[in-house]
């Protein structure tokens, strides 16, 4: 399995990873797949060639003879110096426990240090317990900062942190 960061041409594929998360795991991520399935052709294009290029967020894709089999993206975040937020953190059900989560929490880690990064945190569902687990196991801890989940506001999400030495 190759972890690497998308590139500039790659929406179509983008597109399709991100439809397929959303419909194998609704209430795990702030947005809905029928939201995502409303997004003009441009705007992935648009995606894709922001997260290639830029040096303030990155999405990565677990490659393997050229299909994609999980993502997982971060972003530096203005209003906390340091601190990189992961995102879009999904890994196709036949490849769950396999380390291809692990792998893309890695390679979010790797690219949050190269940007000087003190801090790794994220989002979790609090029923998530399969996530969760997995978040424990790369470092990251939870705290006691709880939020609505946006896509569902009747679910609650815990902020998980790790930091950077």
């Amino acid at each position: 399995m190759n972890i690497r960061r998308i590139l500039t041409h790659e929406s179509a594929r983008l597109r399709e990873i991100r439809l397929k998360a959303l419909a194998d795991a609704p209430t795990a991520f702030g947005s809905t797949l029928a939201e995502a399935q409303a997004h003009p052709g441009d705007a992935w294009d648009h995606q894709a060639a922001d997260e290639a290029r830029s040096a303030t967020r990155a999405r990565f894709a677990a490659e393997e003879n050229g299909r994609w089999y999980g993502m997982a993206a971060g972003f530096l975040i203005p209003e906390q110096p340091g601190t990189v937020q992961l995102v879009s953190m999904w890994v196709d059900p036949a490849r769950r426990g396999s380390g291809v989560g692990t792998a893309l929490v890695e390679a979010v880690v790797e690219w949050a240090r190269g940007r000087s990064a003190k801090r790794v945190q994220l989002w979790v569902t609090v029923s998530n317990s399969q996530a969760k687990a997995l978040y424990a196991r790369t470092g990251f801890a939870e705290t006691e900062r709880v939020q609505p989940l946006p896509s569902d506001p009747r679910l609650q999400q815990v902020l998980m942190v790790r930091e950077l030495a």
